[in-house]
């Protein structure tokens, strides 16, 4: 098992045979991508990405060179790091079925992400062997918890081959960077080296959804934010994200919010499981 604090996210591409628990330290305004999952990275964000499944973190603001404030909060394990005669035993089955349900991946809200926060946070001042103990309390309690959602859908199966990562972690680097303006095909295929009929095959493959649908979901997520931290109107903000008419907008944001822009910045954003309590101040350690 690995334990970290770090100084910055991770916004390559990648993948490992790993599970991955991650809690964000930041306010970093921006996205995470787990398989075909695309979330929010937020102060106080916590996910479990499953073995194998890519992932990456973009933030939403530079880097703020502020190395007393980290980033990120990072334990990787694997189930033989667990120890596989270990996880057999009777009083394991829990925590085993729970790996099990985990490798598409899960993010956790409410209650649960306030008191894993604080399991986490705690592996700062405990060695090896209190850690090991603390990441299976950190299991149980995620495991049962119903204050979680999976993260990549079971169909989602990616190429996993070196090749095909890095092209793909091109192309959504160009996306993140591109998703205000507009986005054509073509120049988005040249980005990966295929022909435009290649890329939207590859692109579906790796990521479960067209290319369409994975820059509209960029940009709602934009717009939230600047509904929620901004007056500006939200003709103004349709435009500012990419959108080329107010009518398209209002249709894919309550697509994907379930809300119309207005309705979503009237109630500021009011969901239960993101009321939070707020993190413990993390520090850089040794």
């Amino acid at each position: 098992m690995i334990f970290k604090i770090d100084r910055d996210v991770w916004p390559v591409y990648h993948y490992h045979p790993e599970f991955d628990i991650l809690l964000s330290l930041k306010d970093h305004r921006g996205r995470f991508l787990s398989g075909d999952h695309v979330g929010a990275l937020e102060r106080g964000t916590l996910i479990m990405n499953g073995p194998n499944i890519p992932h990456a973190l973009h933030s939403g603001r530079p880097d703020e060179e502020e190395w007393d404030r980290p980033s990120l909060a990072v334990i990787q394990f694997s189930e033989a790091s667990l120890g596989e005669d270990f996880l057999q035993r009777h009083e394991m089955k829990p925590v085993r079925e729970f790996l099990h349900a985990a490798r598409y991946g899960f993010e956790f809200f409410g209650k649960t992400r306030d008191r894993a926060a604080e399991l986490i946070l705690a592996m700062r001042d405990q060695d090896e062997f209190e850690r090991s103990l603390q990441l299976l309390r950190l299991l149980r309690l995620m495991g049962e918890s119903e204050e979680k959602r999976v993260l990549a859908s079971p169909a989602y199966s990616p190429s996993l081959r070196d090749r095909d990562i890095s092209r793909l972690d091109g192309v959504i680097r160009f996306l993140h960077e591109s998703k205000n303006h507009e986005v054509r095909l073509e120049e988005v295929a040249k980005v990966a080296g295929l022909a435009p009929k290649s890329f939207c095959r590859f692109f579906r493959a790796n990521t479960g959804k067209t290319l369409i649908q994975y820059v509209n979901e960029l940009r709602v997520g934009e717009a939230c934010r600047l509904l929620l931290e901004t007056g500006e109107p939200v003709t103004d903000i349709a435009f500012r994200v990419g959108f080329n008419n107010l009518s398209n907008f209002n249709r894919r944001f309550r697509e994907l919010k379930g809300v119309s822009p207005r309705e979503f910045r009237a109630r500021g954003d009011i969901d239960p499981s993101r009321q939070q309590e707020p993190l413990p101040e993390a520090q850089v350690f040794g």
